[in-house]
Order: structure tokens, then sequence, then C-alpha cells
């Protein structure tokens, strides 16, 4: 049966009108059709995002508008399925930033790559970088035209008078000048301190300063308005213009070269997970910024490209040398030293008014030249320092508490109530002796004032507080030594350090358990053996920033 149907079907072929034929092809080319209309479907469905996640870029305040663009009208498929938003912030300021582990970003974008390595010391999660350089712009000379420097090299330049360098502690671009003129004498072992010598007094400057130098526009601004010459990069003058719309500023560099800022894409999220699925969105980004289009809006703005070549239209100052140091430390002992001359001080000082502070030393009491000490160190150190008083001894803040505030931190020149805080502070450093009596609080105390400078923080200043006793903690109801040094590594921020600064006053301090409160903030401590000595040991530290 089955054979003859077989042998059967022939025939029926064979009879088959071509009509017939042609219906079956017309059904293929419409399957074929479906077909490649459902792959259509398919393939214009995968380049569709099902889902779109948030991720933040924090890049260099000079470039951010050139990236907010680029990554704006890039498709969220090229990025990853992702939406990046683009936010300014200086390089100093995210590095402080991962330093905290808090409100770090995704993403970021510094002015140089001198930042990632410093940052990664200290960042509370991984700091990877994606790509060296998305863009780059050497750093110049901004000045008017009839104004233009000639300096022979950076070490010169930073020698002009009243040059505007920046702080380089913020921006990679005020560092440049400093690492160029290190770069250009490294063979030389003398040139590191003479560079070190030329930055004092713009580091003094800079710690006179009430009020943040302007950077950026306002800066080029300033520079038209009322000459001078100012540290920029290439870019930025390009892209400034006066009110008119009309070019007016020049740029140089010293014939020896010049220091690059280069841009680096980096990956910072702390968090594991979103660290690994950030690095694949830094991977379509870092993709998307090195396509034709974004490297044509990026000269638009006047950035070069990553291998520093000159712009194609002949703008800015042409092909130059690129200036680096082999070994980064003559850096870093610079900037140490512009830390220490630049940022003012800022501290609480707090004072033990315990009883053992009545007892004699030769024809005065240790409370007496405690407060000389006070008083000697108040009178000389410059408006710019900002101080607070604390007197200190078990219950003096009343119940459980071991400490009374006297004076808030403020800085000496603030006026309050007809009286400058350099007034205030002599005149309730006057008024402790009549304080003393109790034992001394001093584990309560010393973590109290901590937590007090570092919730004030200031970021232009060395934060720290000063501890001045002659005893050890007698407080039984308060937190233990251990305690209070295990809660002082916990709580010390890389990105707001804050400083204890222990003065012992003679051989009765306990200056074993001092000197492990200092160590443990980065702090020294120092014991004044001869109560005589209580007010050079006193001036010393503050003058030190508590640094040994």
């Amino acid at each position: 049966m089955a054979g003859g149907r077989h042998s059967s079907a022939g025939p029926e072929r064979e009879g088959r009108s071509p009509a017939f034929y042609a219906v079956c092809a017309a059904a293929v080319i419409g399957l074929v059709a479906s077909v490649v209309v459902v792959v259509q479907a398919v393939r214009s469905w995968a380049d569709e995002c099902d889902q779109v996640t948030d991720y933040t870029l924090a890049a260099d305040p000079s470039i951010a508008p050139a990236l907010g663009g680029i990554l704006g009208e890039a498709k969220r498929t090229d990025l990853g399925c992702a939406n990046v938003a683009v936010g300014a912030a200086t390089s100093g300021d995210i590095a402080g930033r991962l330093g905290k582990g808090t409100d770090a970003p995704d993403l970021w974008i510094p002015d140089s790559g001198a930042w990632v390595g410093k940052a990664a010391l200290t960042a509370a999660g991984p700091v990877e970088v994606m790509t060296g350089s998305i863009a780059s712009s050497p750093v110049v000379l901004a000045s008017r035209e009839e104004d233009a420097p000639t300096s022979p090299t950076w070490l010169a330049a930073l020698q002009i008078k009243d040059i505007q360098l920046g702080n380089p502690l913020v921006t990679g671009v005020a560092q440049a000048p400093i690492n160029a003129a290190l770069a250009e004498g490294q063979a030389d072992p003398v040139s590191a301190g003479t560079v070190r010598a030329a930055l004092v007094p713009l580091a003094q400057e800079e710690s006179a300063r009430t009020a943040d130098e302007p950077v950026g526009e306002e800066m080029l601004q300033g520079v038209v308005d009322n000459g001078g010459v100012a540290v920029a990069t290439e870019q930025s003058v390009l892209e400034f213009t006066d009110g008119d719309g009309a070019r007016t500023l020049a740029a140089t560099v010293p014939p020896t070269g010049s220091n690059f800022m280069n841009f680096p894409l980096v990956v910072t999220s702390p968090a594991p997970d979103r660290h690994y699925k950030a690095t694949q969105v830094a991977r379509a980004v870092a993709a998307v910024l090195g396509g034709e289009e974004a490297r044509a809006v990026l000269a638009e703005h006047g950035f070069r490209g990553p291998d520093g070549s000159p712009p194609a239209d002949g703008r800015g100052v042409g092909r130059i040398t690129k200036l680096a140091l082999d070994d980064e430390s003559p850096l870093q002992d610079a900037l140490g030293g512009w830390a220490m001359m630049a940022l003012p001080i800022r501290t609480l000082v707090a004072i033990d008014v315990s009883g053992s502070m009545e007892t004699p030393a030769g024809d005065r009491s240790r409370m007496d030249l405690t407060v000389d000490a006070a008083l000697a160190g108040n009178a000389m150190f410059p408006d710019s320092v900002s101080a607070g008083l604390w007197a200190f001894s078990q219950g003096l803040g009343g119940g459980p508490q071991d400490y009374q505030e006297l004076v808030p931190i403020r800085r000496y020149d603030t006026v309050v109530d007809g009286l400058t805080q350099r007034a205030l502070m002599a005149q309730q450093a006057g008024k402790v002796e009549g304080l003393i009596g109790g034992g001394t609080g001093l584990y309560d105390t010393t973590l109290a004032a901590f937590r007090t400078v570092q919730d004030t923080y200031d970021p232009r200043a060395v934060n720290s507080v000063i501890i001045l006793t002659d005893g050890a903690n007698e407080d039984p109801d308060s937190i233990t030594k251990e305690q209070l040094l295990s809660i002082l590594e916990r709580e010390m921020d890389p990105a707001r350090p804050v400083i204890i600064v222990t003065i012992g006053i003679t051989d009765d301090a306990d200056a074993a358990t001092l000197a492990e409160i200092s160590r443990v903030t980065g702090g020294s401590s120092y014991v004044a053996k001869d109560p005589a000595d209580i007010a050079n040991v006193f001036v010393n530290a503050l003058a030190a920033r508590g640094r040994s």
C-alpha cells in the first residue's frame, strides 16, 4: 500500500499546472519575506535597551561641557545601556571624595593622571584607569598680547611678579609649572631646592588669601582687565573671548617645553558590584570619546588629541616638548612644602584645668605658665589663623561632659561684639585659672574635640586639635584608651584629616598615652619637662602644624 502511494505521486506532480508552481513560489517568497521581517524586528529589539541605568561622571570643569554634549547625544546602546550624567568638579575635590567613600562618582576624568595615583592611596574603593588620555592640552602662560612674557624657563616663570598660579593642591594646571620647573633641572641635585624657594612667596600669598583665587574664565577675564600673567591651559585661552566675542589673550610657553594635561578616564565607583558594571560602561564611553565625531567636538572646544599634536588649524602655541619628571618624589616634596606654607592654621586648643594644674612650678603654677604659653602663641600668629578654646576637667561641662567651650573656632580677624577673635582668645585664656578643679577628663575631651574640628572642617587649612595636660585620664566613667584609639583610627578621614597635637606639661603627664593619641591621627606629641619650656613647645607645635 505504501509503495503504491509513492508510485502514484509522480503522475500527480506531472499533471500539475504552471499556475500551481507559481502559487507555491509566491508562498515561499512570502515565507522568506516574513522571516526577514521577523529577523529585522529582532535586530530592532536588540538595538534598544530593556533598561537604562544612570551613572555619574565627574570631569574637570574645562572639559565637562564638551563631554556633556558628546555623551548627551550618544545612543544609550553605544554607552552600554547607560545614561551618563556629566558633572564638573576640580580634581582635588574628587580625590578627597574618593577618600571618604561617599559622594564618589562612578567615573572620573581629572585634568591630569597625576591625581589617580594620589587618590588611589586613600580611596575607599578601587581606582582603575580605563584609558590614559581622551584629550590633552599644554599648560601655558596667558597674558594680554602686549604683556606676553619671554621666560627662558618655567623656574623663571614662577618668579614673574604677581603671577597667578592657582592652588596646586586643587588643580593639575597649578601643579604643572612646578612639575615642569623640576623636570627642567632634574639632572641637577640643587635644582629642587631652588624651585621650592621660588614657591615660598607664592605660598605665603596663598596663606593670606581670604577667598578662593579666581580660576578658569574668571581668572582670564582678570588678566584682560588688569594685565599680568596667569597659568592656564592652551585650551582655556583658545576658548576664551571677551564680551564682544574677540580673542584677546596670548598664550606662550618657555622654549624648554611644557607639562600637558591629559584627562584620563578612570573608574571610581566604590561598591564592588557597581564598580564592575561601571567598568563596562567606561569601556563604552571610551569608545564613544575615541570616535571621529567626539574628537571633532573636543577639537572645536580647543583640546588637542591624546598624542598632544598641535591643532590642525594652526591655533595655539604649536608643537612643543613635553616636560615630565622621571621620579615624582621631588614634586610631592614641593607640594608638601607648599601645604605647610600656604595652608593657614585652624585649631582647637583644649587646656587641662584639673586640680593638679595648681601645682607650683618654680615661683608660679603650671596653669600660670600654660596660660602664658597660650597668650604667646595667640599674639604672634597672623590674622589668617583660626582658633578656638576649650577648658577641660572631669564634669566641667555638667553631668558626664568633661569639657566647656570658651571660644568657638573663628579667624583671628573676626569681630564679635566689638572684639576681635584674637582679643576674645586672650580674654578667655586669662579666665581659665578660675575653672581649676576635679580630675583630668582626657579621653572624652580628646574625642569630642576631634569630632568638633572634623565636623566643621575647612579644606583651605591644616585642621588640628592641641591638647595641653599635666596628667593622665582620671575619669572612671569615660571611654577607655583602647576605645579612644580605635574610634580615632576608624573615624580618621583621609579626605578631611584632623591631626591631634598633644603637649605634656612636666614629667607627670602620661607621655606614652599622649604619643599614641597623636600618632594615630598623624600628629605629634611634645613634653615640656621644664615648665619654663611650655611657651616654646606650644609655639613650635603651632608653627609646625602638628607635623613632625
